[in-house]
């Protein structure tokens, strides 16, 4: 049984991510804003527990691992983010991007600081990364989304800068880009088949994959 740290689970890919690995059986720490609704949501799944995480607030991330010292865990899922809106150049909203700049890109990087020693005691040793193709520079042929583009741009050039910090621990730093995911009702890639297929990369990663940014089919992106 593995212990895995998921971030921002009130909904969406992230209580996605921690109902797959409390099905499958592993202890499963899901950080919400609300854990109170999402508790009530999920009791009848022995494994899943849940804490209240703001992850903006780095006293209550110090806070956390604190109170989990000692504990290995073998996955650290930063997902928690804000993913839009994506508005193009004049609509660009300045207080909405300091916003992401601080969800987005700061907070991944607080979160992985502060339980770096619970994942480099595990026997996994793996942090992930939900990004986004969006952040990649060499596929934007779109423009626009200033602020979702940069902030996921920063958080894969900090993946990277952890992945060759962390290397000589053996622990595998990588970034997920989740697809395009549709509504329900309206075909195309679902939650759980995307987070199905991320769970596959990660289950498959060791530390020669390290900085590697991945689709949710485990193909190479593009920086």
């Amino acid at each position: 049984m593995a212990t895995v740290l998921i971030t921002g689970c009130d909904l969406g890919l992230g209580e996605e991510f921690a109902l797959q690995y409390a099905a499958k059986g592993d202890r499963v720490i899901a950080t919400c804003l609300d854990p109170d609704a999402f508790g009530e949501r999920h009791k009848r799944l022995r494994t899943l527990e849940t804490v209240m995480l703001d992850v903006t607030d780095e006293a209550s991330v110090l806070r956390l691992a604190a109170e989990l010292d000692g504990v290995a865990i073998d996955v650290l899922v930063n997902n928690a983010g804000i993913p839009g809106p994506h508005p193009d150049l004049h609509e660009t909203d300045l207080v909405l991007w300091r916003n992401m700049l601080e969800v987005n890109l700061i907070a991944p990087f607080v979160v992985t600081r502060a339980f770096t020693e619970h994942v480099a005691r595990s026997e996994r040793k793996v942090i992930a990364f939900i990004t986004s193709r969006m952040g990649s520079i060499g596929l934007n042929n779109t423009a626009s989304s200033y602020a979702y583009r940069s902030s996921k741009a920063g958080l894969n050039m900090v993946m990277k800068s952890l992945a060759i910090d962390l290397g000589p621990r053996q622990i595998c730093v990588l970034g997920l880009h989740p697809g395009k995911v549709a509504r329900e009702g309206d075909g195309g890639l679902s939650i759980s088949e995307s987070i199905a297929r991320m769970r596959e990369v990660i289950d498959h990663c060791g530390p020669h994959q390290t900085g590697s940014f991945y689709d949710y089919n485990g193909q190479i992106l593009p920086w």
